[in-house]
């Protein structure tokens, strides 16, 4: 097949580990792995050091990313220092920038301050992505409060097949929502701690059919970078890269198993991302290979960190140039 193109690909789950953790990844690093991976466009969520949760430090965001090579919108908290006690200013933190609010990490588990923060967030017209866990329950619990509010939340890093057949549930019945799932979910092929963590043969197979069905609206990589000697030690910290995999593996999950043609793989990774975060899509062209065998060796990744679920893995499909 011949090479062919799309329009950039937008991630709305990237831990960019700026301010704080620079000596995992930057945003600069972080860009030029989105850049090598097809993406023109990530979301830096909030939970660094300090957490994102002012004005000032949206703010931060917003200037730490001027000039690099791919767009860079920030991911505000919900609550103040993701503690889930007491909500952040959203009006204030929308002002300022921020394009969405996650405590991402973090599950808000008061009822309260998580009904509190879909009312607020439908008030001034701001997406709220959830991490969810327990992911099955607490998912649950989020859609009902959506249902009541009207509210679409966004679940983030669907990996479960009960958490399937719960949004499954829901979209019947007319519950507003999104959600994504993420690279590693869609494969047996990954390996390696992370959270939530890898599910079973069925979860996968749930996970391929909800993004075939509609029901999982979109793919995001929760790209998590972590020291070589962090990952290496008794207690590693959770978490995978993903940017420089992304298209790859969804290109082996959906296209080479023939489930979805590329075109609506590459709507799941660009057109779906852009309308959950309400953002138009990125300008120029993303040329693909489909047919281009690759290894996936970290040490040539862009990326500061090495540790991806894939490493030594053989994959078919890479970008191979990106044109504006």
């Amino acid at each position: 097949m011949p090479i062919i193109q799309t329009a950039p690909f937008l991630d709305l789950h990237v831990h960019t580990r700026e301010p704080g953790q620079t000596h995992k990844e930057t945003m600069q690093t972080a860009a030029a792995a989105a850049r090598a991976g097809g993406f023109g466009a990530i979301t830096a969520m909030a939970n660094t050091l300090p957490v994102i949760d002012t004005p000032e430090l949206v703010r931060f965001v917003k200037e730490k990313a001027h000039g690099l090579p791919v767009k860079v919108y920030s991911v505000a908290a919900v609550t103040a220092g993701q503690r889930g006690e007491e909500l952040t200013d959203f009006f204030a933190l929308k002002e300022a920038g921020a394009a969405a609010l996650s405590d991402d990490g973090m599950p808000v588990l008061n009822e309260v301050i998580l009904l509190k923060a879909i009312v607020q967030a439908k008030k001034i017209g701001i997406p709220l992505f959830l991490h969810c866990e327990p992911e099955t329950e607490q998912c649950e619990l989020a859609l009902y409060y959506g249902k009541q509010t009207g509210h679409p939340v966004h679940i983030c890093h669907v990996s479960l097949a009960s958490t399937v057949a719960v949004l499954r549930k829901a979209r019947q019945e007319g519950v507003p929502f999104t959600a994504e799932t993420c690279p590693h979910y869609m494969t047996a092929k990954a390996s390696g701690k992370m959270n939530p963590p890898l599910g079973t043969a069925q979860d996968v197979e749930a996970v391929l059919d909800a993004l075939c069905d509609g029901v999982i609206t979109c793919i995001a990589t929760d790209h998590a970078p972590h020291t070589e000697e962090e990952k290496a030690s008794d207690n590693p910290p959770n978490g995978v890269i993903g940017l420089e995999t992304a298209l790859a593996v969804s290109l082996e999950a959906l296209v080479h198993s023939k489930r979805m043609s590329p075109e609506d793989v590459f709507r799941l990774l660009n057109e779906k991302p852009a309308a959950i975060l309400g953002v138009p899509m990125r300008g120029g062209k993303v040329e693909i290979d489909l047919d281009l065998e690759w290894t996936v060796e970290p040490e040539q990744f862009q990326s500061m960190a090495r540790n991806t679920p894939f490493v030594g893995q053989i994959f078919r499909g890479k970008v191979v140039n990106y044109v504006g």
